[in-house]
């Protein structure tokens, strides 16, 4: 794998130059953004399209892998032509892509057998609750490594081991065989191929010959077992699915595939594929057992380094990979919220502000939120509640009730949220939580930083470039091409640009203002009808 930069043709040229340029593409729920950097980590181009998501009906949400595809190379050869740079002269492409949204297609002519079944899709939705009904039960009789590392721990299983999985996307799977007669009658020749987002664009950028997956991409499922590193042959088992849809495992870094010239100009070579979770933390330079990394996008995420060893939760906290590099292998203890910047989308939509950039201010011009409560659970409340019919809403309403106030609820809801979170992990942890990063265009909001900085009691860094997952992607990237021998190479490219510091005279009253937070969060529990 090291020796990629010294076998390709180009190396001389490549060693010659002393700018070297890395391609990065970040493929989220809402944007495909693609970065050019150097190795000073200077964006020199960046380019950005819009992911259409499609709702075929209620409960359903897709991407068109045409559509998707298209808007891929386009905006890498966008990026490109912005940096002004010369094809030939991108030493290195990294893919991160948004986990547990999977495709399957035909083997042999590559075409798909039907959109993309994203994350938020809930078609599976009776099937997990069969699953959660019955899963003690099977778990009991077939086994299951987590299960036995939970149990080996003396903690108590006081949730369904469907709290430490994405078993919504195992089960989206089983839906497709069992209802798509397409892929019910090749699967019977053998001929499916099944993936993430990131495996798709490898195996179409390689013309077909590469069915791969990294390991933090594979976590993001419950067909992959953390705790052996390995796929489940039990889950495939329960699942009846055959071992040959599975695409074969991979190190994050590493020789991938060169893309066709046809493509982009030159024949660049993909170096790095990672997720956007385990990117975000690389890019926060989370190296350390016990770093923490809180991505605050459409949704927030909680995510430690929890070094060597997987987390074992009883309360909803994933146990995921961040990364594997020629250091080693990376687990993430992972928390996430459904609800965060979408509360913020939703109060713009609403009319309580015209752009999301006034709502620090808004919250900040009262003393407080006039004893006005807001519950984040448009989607739900996740760990360590675990609610699914969770609803949202204000409590406290009065005439004397303001927009500010309004916001400021919000605003705080959002913040209760992250400290839950984060109390969560830090209470199962048998290590200390070190330092805490924020990226997402969310962290911009000061008011939400401080105060989750005085609720944790931990210095919150926002670093000079929030885009992490892309910046991370790329580092891993330039480690596949040589540009980077090393992570702690990487640590003198990591820029702060605000640290906000905890106010540990406030601390007490907003932790007893969270008291109240979550009774009133109870009141929004167990409200909408489960079919």
């Amino acid at each position: 794998m090291r020796d990629i930069v010294e076998n390709s043709k180009f190396a001389d040229e490549i060693s010659s130059r002393k700018t070297r340029y890395i391609a990065s593409v970040d493929l989220g729920t809402t944007t495909i953004r693609c970065f050019i950097y150097t190795q000073n980590v200077e964006v020199v181009g960046r380019a950005e399209e819009k992911v259409s998501l499609l709702y075929p009906q209620p409960g359903y949400v897709e991407m068109d892998p045409s559509d998707l595809w298209e808007k891929f190379v386009n905006v890498i050869k966008a990026a490109i032509a912005d940096s002004g740079v010369c094809p030939k002269d991108i030493d290195c492409l990294g893919i991160t892509t948004l986990r547990a949204t999977f495709l399957t297609w035909d083997r042999r002519s590559g075409e798909a057998l039907h959109n993309f079944i994203v994350w938020k899709d809930i078609r599976a939705d009776n099937l997990v609750k069969e699953w959660n009904n019955s899963w003690t039960l099977m778990g009991l009789r077939f086994g299951s490594s987590i299960l036995y590392n939970i149990l080996r721990q003396k903690r108590y299983l006081a949730a369904s081991v469907l709290k430490f999985m994405n078993i919504q996307v195992t089960l989206r799977l089983k839906w497709v065989f069992e209802n798509i007669k397409r892929v019910k009658d090749l699967a019977s020749q053998g001929q499916v191929m099944f993936g993430t987002i990131d495996t798709w664009l490898v195996y179409k950028l390689s013309g077909g010959k590469v069915h791969a997956t990294d390991y933090s991409n594979a976590s993001g499922t419950a067909l992959y077992d953390p705790f052996i590193q390995d796929w489940s042959d039990i889950m495939r088992g329960l699942l009846s699915l055959p071992k040959s849809i599975y695409p074969q495992l991979r190190d994050s870094v590493g020789e991938w595939c060169t893309c066709s010239p046809d493509l982009f100009g030159a024949p660049i070579p993909i170096t790095a594929v990672v997720s956007d979770q385990g990117a975000a933390l690389f890019g926060a330079c989370g190296f350390r057992r016990g770093d923490v990394k809180i991505t605050l996008g459409t949704g927030s995420f909680l995510n430690v380094n929890t070094g060597d060893k997987a987390h074992a939760s009883i309360s909803g906290i994933y146990p995921v990979h961040g990364w594997k590099d020629w250091e080693g292998l990376i687990h993430m203890a992972e928390a996430s919220s459904n609800d965060n910047g979408s509360v913020i989308e939703w109060g713009r939509k609403i009319g309580l502000y015209e752009n999301a950039s006034e709502t620090s201010d808004m919250a900040s011009s009262v003393k407080s939120s006039n004893n006005v409560f807001f519950i984040p659970a448009f989607q739900g409340i996740q760990a360590p509640v675990n609610d699914a019919r969770a609803t949202s809403g204000f409590l406290g309403l009065s005439e004397d009730t303001s927009r500010a106030h309004m916001v400021r609820a919000m605003l705080e809801s959002l913040a209760f949220r992250v400290y839950q979170m984060y109390n969560t992990v830090r209470e199962e942890a048998d290590y200390d939580l070190l330092n805490l990063r924020v990226d997402g265009g969310v962290s911009r909001n000061d008011f939400m930083m401080q105060m989750i900085a005085t609720l944790t009691g931990k210095p919150i860094e926002r670093p000079l470039c929030t885009d992490s997952s892309a910046l991370g992607c790329a580092f891993l990237a330039g480690i596949g091409a040589g540009i980077w021998k090393s992570r702690s190479e990487l640590l003198p490219l990591s820029k702060t640009e605000r640290v906000f510091k905890p106010d540990m005279d406030l601390q007490p009253k907003l932790l007893a203002l969270m008291k109240e937070w979550e009774r009133a969060l109870q009141r929004f529990t167990k409200w909408q009808t489960v079919p």
